[in-house]
């Protein structure tokens, strides 16, 4: 062989290199040394063997081999894809062994006998024989004997030396090799990463929790102490009114600070007595009524499918009285008991055809009920007297569920349940003749909304008017005009309230006079509430980005009193409750009386029920008066307060 014999030694793939006596390159004039990280072993045809350490020129016969090792130690790794840890995570891994031949004859022999049944030995086939002497399966069951946790992040280098070693026992010395260290070690467990992020995030959701819970907590003490301190402010108010008669409490109001002033206004809804607190929040969801549980509202509490008759849905009022839901649709009005979810009456316009819209409003007054359509005008319907008053009217409450929202029949109330409405009226009865009190023609209004009841009349919107309709005399007078639109009504004692396209809310006295502005908006007032103590009355309405505010015209006070994340198109409200509706019409934001701020909770509907939101109302049921933060009489509320 020649001198490319010594080159091919320089390969770093090469480990060992069986070489014949006669191919040694030899020279006269000098020597062929063995070169510094090598070393060699001549074994004769007898069998006798001489070591030849680095530096030498082993000058073998011409019959001789010559076997020449590196003596340097030699990397080799292991690898294992994913092998279960006794926790049951998959680890995969890998490691680098330090594997070395010592300077001695027997080693040097038992690799050329063991290993080297070609002349070369590389560190391909070098890795395979340990591989397939068990070095693999000794790394994988190392990982099975042991929980993820620590084989990945301790230093485990020296507990995987020894069972190497132990599993390899018998190949190394019928090799003569020796495992001198393990080099690295590097474990890795994704489902354990996966795992422990949830540990993790689930341990950061219940400290966010109890953080939140311990903030609302601090929230509702001091919100508890303010309104505490509030009700003392009031009951001062009222003492220093009592001793004269013709003073009236919210006349000393302007002796607060404008701050005081607000906040006691802000407030007032939640320092004085209950007399209607909700029991459910009902909306219209496309063809669907769907009831909510006011303290719950992230669940429906009840589905019910309305049947196609009278067409789309358009609007929903609640009947306290007869217990009864009022939804508008596209031809009628349909008369739902709200404890049970039935249809009850069926009130249908003749000849109606196929309006676009629907009914938008409806009331009922004295045995006759009252609704508005853009296209249809104004009609009436007898209800007739052969019913038995909702517990809502006065005594006990309707028969309801834990959730305090009647159950379905055949179902619960604290849980969703989808139905179809039945009828408990025949669907072959005679229709219930209908009266028209106004109907729009080619010179008539474009639209024709909202409704209310006052001192015994009816009043509705046509355009940018109020036309107001006495049973009694069959007489329909009109109010001056609004200037714009008119979208919502409201009345209380002798005064009528009415929301218009361009923000403004307006106020006029029955006994005449011209529309004044108490407040303006920049969005459309499409909804008033009226809620009342004693002759002091507040008018709820939404307000967009502000979210709902308190109007208080005759003190001259506007209060926030719900803010909402998302702009408010409509408002409604009980003793105890604010719901806003978004303006994108896909959630509902409530708030009862025992929240801990301003802030709303949102019921986000278009994603429980896959629609949009048309209208919404409040059930309400009487509830004895228990005055929340003042042990003195606080002003009570009246029930002559409406809304549209």
């Amino acid at each position: 062989m020649s001198r490319d014999m010594l080159r091919r030694l320089n390969d770093p793939t090469l480990v060992a290199l069986v070489v014949a006596g006669e191919d040694w390159p030899r020279s006269l004039l000098s020597e062929t040394l063995i070169p510094d990280k090598w070393m060699g072993l001549i074994e004769k045809a007898d069998g006798r063997r001489r070591f030849v350490p680095a530096g030498e020129d082993p000058r073998p016969q011409p019959d001789d081999l010559l076997l020449l090792v590196r003596n340097r130690p030699i990397a080799l790794t292991l690898s294992v894809p994913e092998s279960p840890a006794s926790d049951g995570h998959p680890v995969s891994g890998a490691c680098e062994l330090l594997v070395r031949w010592h300077a001695r004859d027997d080693d040097l022999a038992a690799l050329h006998r063991t290993l080297m049944p070609r002349r070369e030995l590389t560190l391909d086939r070098l890795a395979r024989a340990f591989d397939e002497a068990g070095a693999t399966a000794a790394l994988r069951n190392f990982i099975r004997e042991r929980p993820a946790a620590p084989a990945v992040r301790e230093d485990l280098r020296d507990e995987l030396l020894a069972a190497l070693r132990d599993a390899l026992k018998r190949f190394c010395f019928n090799a003569g090799v020796e495992i001198d260290r393990v080099a690295t070690l590097s474990l890795h467990s994704e489902a354990l990463e996966r795992a422990e992020a949830l540990q993790r995030e689930t341990r950061q959701r219940v400290a966010h929790i109890q953080a939140r819970e311990l903030v609302e907590a601090a929230a509702l003490a001091a919100t508890k102490n303010r309104l505490g301190h509030l009700g003392d402010v009031l009951e001062k108010l009222k003492a220093a009114a009592a001793g004269d008669p013709d003073l009236r409490w919210q006349e000393l109001l302007p002796a607060l600070t404008p701050a005081e002033r607000g906040r006691l206004l802000e407030n007032l809804w939640r320092i004085t007595p209950n007399r209607r607190c909700a029991t459910a929040v009902v909306a219209l969801v496309d063809n669907d009524c769907v009831w909510l549980d006011p303290h719950h509202p992230d669940a429906l509490a009840r589905r019910v499918s309305l049947p196609p008759d009278l067409g789309g849905l358009r609007s929903v009022s609640y009947d306290a009285q007869r217990g009864w839901l009022l939804i508008g649709a596209a031809t009628g009005v349909w008369a739902v008991d709200e404890s049970t979810g039935q249809v009850v009456e069926r009130f249908e316009t003749p000849d109606a055809g196929r309006p676009r819209t629907g009914y938008n409003a409806a009331v009922i007054h004295d045995g006759w009920l009252y609704a508005t359509h853009s296209q249809l005008g104004c009609w009436s319907w007898p209800c007739g007297a052969g019913f038995q008053p909702a517990g809502g009217a006065g005594g006990s409450p309707a028969s309801v569920g834990e959730s305090g929202v009647p159950p379905v029949p055949g179902g619960t109330g604290a849980s969703a349940v989808n139905a179809v409405a039945s009828r408990s009226r025949d669907s072959d009865s005679p229709p219930i003749p209908a009266k028209a009190i106004l109907l729009p023609g080619e010179d008539g209004p474009k639209t024709v909304r909202s409704i209310a009841v006052a001192d015994g009349r009816v009043l509705f919107a046509a355009d940018d008017r109020v036309h107001v309709y006495d049973p009694a005399s069959l007489d329909l007078s009109v109010l001056g005009s609004a200037g714009e639109p008119v979208y919502a009504l409201a009345a209380l004692g002798g005064t009528i309230y009415a929301g218009t396209a361009g923000g403004r809310l307006l106020r006029r006295d029955w006994a005449g006079g011209a529309w004044a502005t108490v407040h303006r908006l920049i969005e459309p007032i499409e909804t008033i509430c009226v809620r009342r103590w004693n002759d002091l009355a507040e008018l709820v309405v939404p307000a967009g980005l502000q979210g709902i505010l308190g109007v208080y015209g005759d003190e001259n006070v506007v209060a926030r009193l719900m803010d909402s994340p998302t702009p408010i198109r409509r408002a409604w409200a009980c003793d105890d409750l604010l719901v806003g509706l978004s303006a994108q019409r896909d959630k509902l934001v409530l708030m009862s009386v025992d929240a801990p701020d301003r802030r709303g909770r949102e019921s986000p509907l278009a994603r429980l029920t896959g629609g949009s939101i048309q209208d919404a109302c409040i059930v309400t049921r009487c509830e004895e008066a228990i005055p929340r933060a003042s042990s003195g009489q606080a002003p009570r509320r009246s029930d002559e307060g409406a809304a549209a």
